[in-house]
Formats: structure tokens, C-alpha cells, sequence
């Protein structure tokens, strides 16, 4: 025979949305992360111009320098800040954060470009050593990895400088950009 069990009713979640909060905060977080790796990577991928063109088309390889790569972030934060009626206060201290992420992260550019030079070296050599390559992808994936470790701690600072009602419309805004 077995005993039958009282369930005790379970307690009501509080009002005010934690789920809802916290999925706002993380796509506000996609969106400022968005913003930030936009700009790593046209930074690593040499990306000149607006939008992308320069001298050499679409994605060329010209030019892009550190200081262009702040001016092209400085701008996309300002247009996505605008969007939200983020005080001048929180424009500088966003600004801020993404460019001392920009220089945290700039380096991976370089070491990634060795990287790859060493991958094609290997490659083109009379036999291949898989050892090396391995070698190479997995020091690519620490890259890959310190880079990402650096862009989240970003996404973070920014999230904290805004209020909920600015990252609720961060979170409008990316909708309608990736729908």
C-alpha cells in the first residue's frame, strides 16, 4: 500500500516579468555585442570605407586602421544610442567601454593573420604535418575564445550603463533588424 502524498500548491512566480527582463537583457547584450563585433571584424578583416567599400570593392583589403576602426564604432554606437534617447553621459561611457574592447581585442588581428599565414605555409609544403595544423586550429580556437571572453565583458559594462527601458528598445530595434 502506498502512502498518498499532498502536494502543497506551488508558490506564484512575483510579478514584473524576470524571464521577459532577463531575455531583454540578453538580446540587449546580442545587439551591443552586434555593435561590437561589426567592428572587430571589419577591423581584422581590413575592411575600408563605408559600408564596406574601398578601394579595392566590397570587402577589399585596404587599409583599415585602429583609428578607423574606433571612428567606424564610435559612429554605429552613436546611431544605436540615438535610437534608444541614451543621455550624452551614456553615449561617452559606451563609447568608452567599446573602445577599450576595440583595443583589447585588436591584437587578435595580427596573431590571427600569422595564423593563417603558418596554415597555408603548411599546407603548400611537400607533406602535410598534421600535428602543426592541429597545432594551429587549436590556437586559433584561444583566440577565438580570449576575444569572445572580452566582447561578453563589454555586452556587460554597456547593459549596466543603460536602463531597462533603453535595452527593452535596444531589443525592439534588433528585431526589426533581424527579421
Amino acid at each position: 500500500m502506498s502512502n498518498p502524498q499532498v502536494l502543497s500548491p506551488t508558490p506564484s512566480k512575483p510579478a514584473g516579468g524576470g524571464r521577459r527582463r532577463f531575455l531583454a537583457g540578453l538580446l540587449t547584450g546580442g545587439l551591443a555585442g552586434s555593435v561590437l563585433a561589426t567592428g572587430v571584424t571589419a577591423f581584422s578583416l581590413g575592411i575600408a570605407g563605408p559600408g564596406g567599400w574601398g578601394r579595392h570593392g566590397w570587402h577589399g583589403r585596404g587599409a583599415f586602421t585602429p583609428e578607423a576602426a574606433r571612428e567606424r564604432l564610435e559612429f554605429a554606437t552613436d546611431w544605436v544610442l540615438s535610437r534608444v534617447d541614451a543621455s550624452e553621459q551614456q553615449r561617452q561611457q559606451v563609447k568608452a567601454i567599446i573602445a577599450g574592447a576595440l583595443q583589447d581585442v585588436a591584437p587578435v588581428r595580427e596573431q590571427h593573420h600569422k595564423n593563417r599565414q603558418a596554415f597555408v605555409e603548411g599546407l603548400t609544403q611537400p607533406s602535410v604535418d598534421r600535428v602543426a595544423l592541429e597545432q594551429l586550429r587549436r590556437a586559433e580556437l584561444k583566440l577565438a575564445e580570449s576575444a569572445s571572453a572580452r566582447i561578453v565583458q563589454a555586452i556587460a559594462d554597456v547593459a549596466d550603463v543603460l536602463t531597462p527601458e533603453q535595452r527593452a528598445a535596444l531589443v525592439r530595434l534588433a528585431d526589426r533588424f533581424h527579421h
